[in-house]
C-alpha cells in the first residue's frame, strides 16, 4: 500500500524532495496541484507509482506549488543556512539575484506590482550582512556565450543538432526521465547560477584575495529547480521563492532593519535599507 494518499487529488510530494515540501495538514485536496503537475507540466500520469517504487518523480518545476492557494505546497527554505552562514566570522557571503527577484520583491512591501528596486533590495542584503552583492545576470551572459560557442562547434564539426538549452534544471530532469533520447542534444553548459557560482569561488576568489573555501554563494531566485539543482551539485547555498526574503526575513525587522531576531547576530553595513510600510511591521 501506497503512503501517499488521494493521490487522484493531489501531488505525491516525498520528505526528501530538496525543493517543494507538502503540508498535508493544509491541503483542501483542490485538485489544482495535481492538475498543474499531470495536465501542464505532464509528470504525474505518466508514470506509476507503484512500479516506481513508491518513490514520486518530481521535476522539481514548482509548479504545483505555484498553483496551490492554501499554501499547503510550498518551497523549502535555506534561511536557516543562510543566517548561519551569515553569522559565521570565517565565511564570506556572496550573494547573486536573479532578475526577476528586483521587480517582484516590492509587492511584499505595499509597492506597485512591477516596481523596480534593485537599489532598495541590494541595501537590504547588505544590511541583513551579505559580504558582496552580485547580479546573476552576469551568468547568464557566460551561458549564452558558452552555448554559443558550444553550437558552432557542432555545426563545425559535425555535432548533434539541434542543440537544446540545458540552463533549466527542471527541463534537464524531464528530458532525462522522460526523453533520454534527447540527451546528446542538450548543451553541456551549466545554468547561470552555477556558472556564476563557479565564476565567484575562482575568479572572482582570486581578484579579491579570498580563499574560495571560505565562501558562501547565495543565489535569490525565483526557481525551485535551482533548488534541486545546488543539491546535487553542491555549489551553493540558496534562497529560492522571490517571496522568500521579503516574507520570512525582511518583515521580522523594524522599520530601519535595526536589528533581526534574537540571538542573531548580522554584520554591520552602511546600505540604504529597505524601508517597510508601518502596517507590516
Amino acid at each position: 500500500m501506497s503512503q501517499y494518499q488521494l493521490i487522484d487529488k493531489r501531488v505525491p510530494i516525498a520528505l526528501n524532495n530538496p525543493s517543494i515540501y507538502h503540508d498535508i495538514s493544509k491541503c483542501k485536496n483542490c485538485t489544482l496541484c495535481r492538475r498543474a503537475c499531470a495536465d501542464v507540466m505532464s509528470v504525474l500520469d505518466y508514470y506509476d507509482l507503484d512500479a516506481n517504487g513508491d518513490v514520486p518523480v518530481c521535476i522539481h518545476c514548482g509548479q504545483c506549488a505555484a498553483a496551490c492557494p492554501f499554501d499547503s505546497m510550498h518551497a523549502k527554505s535555506e534561511l536557516d543556512k543562510v543566517k548561519a552562514a551569515l553569522t559565521d566570522p570565517e565565511k564570506i557571503v556572496v550573494i547573486q539575484t536573479a532578475p526577476a527577484v528586483r521587480v517582484v520583491i516590492g509587492e511584499g512591501f505595499g509597492y506597485e506590482p512591477g516596481t523596480f528596486l534593485e537599489g532598495k533590495m541590494v541595501g537590504a542584503l547588505r544590511a541583513l550582512g551579505a559580504d558582496y552583492v552580485v547580479d546573476t545576470n552576469f551568468g547568464a551572459d557566460l551561458t549564452i556565450m558558452e552555448e554559443a560557442s558550444e553550437l558552432v562547434e557542432r555545426l563545425n564539426k559535425g555535432g548533434q543538432i539541434p542543440q537544446f538549452t540545458s540552463c533549466c534544471p527542471a527541463w534537464v530532469r524531464f528530458a532525462e526521465i522522460y526523453f533520454p533520447e534527447l540527451l546528446p542534444n542538450l548543451s553541456s553548459t551549466r545554468s547561470c547560477i552555477a556558472m556564476e557560482a563557479a565564476m565567484i569561488k575562482t575568479y572572482f576568489a582570486e581578484k579579491k584575495g579570498i580563499d574560495p573555501h571560505n565562501i558562501v554563494t547565495v543565489s535569490v531566485n525565483p526557481c525551485t529547480a535551482k533548488k534541486a539543482e545546488t543539491n546535487v551539485k553542491n555549489k551553493m547555498l540558496q534562497l529560492v521563492s522571490t517571496t522568500t526574503i521579503p516574507l520570512a526575513w525582511i518583515q521580522i525587522f523594524p522599520s530601519q532593519l535595526v536589528s533581526l531576531s534574537v540571538g542573531f547576530k548580522r554584520k554591520t553595513s552602511t546600505s540604504t535599507p529597505l524601508k517597510i510600510p508601518n502596517s507590516m511591521t
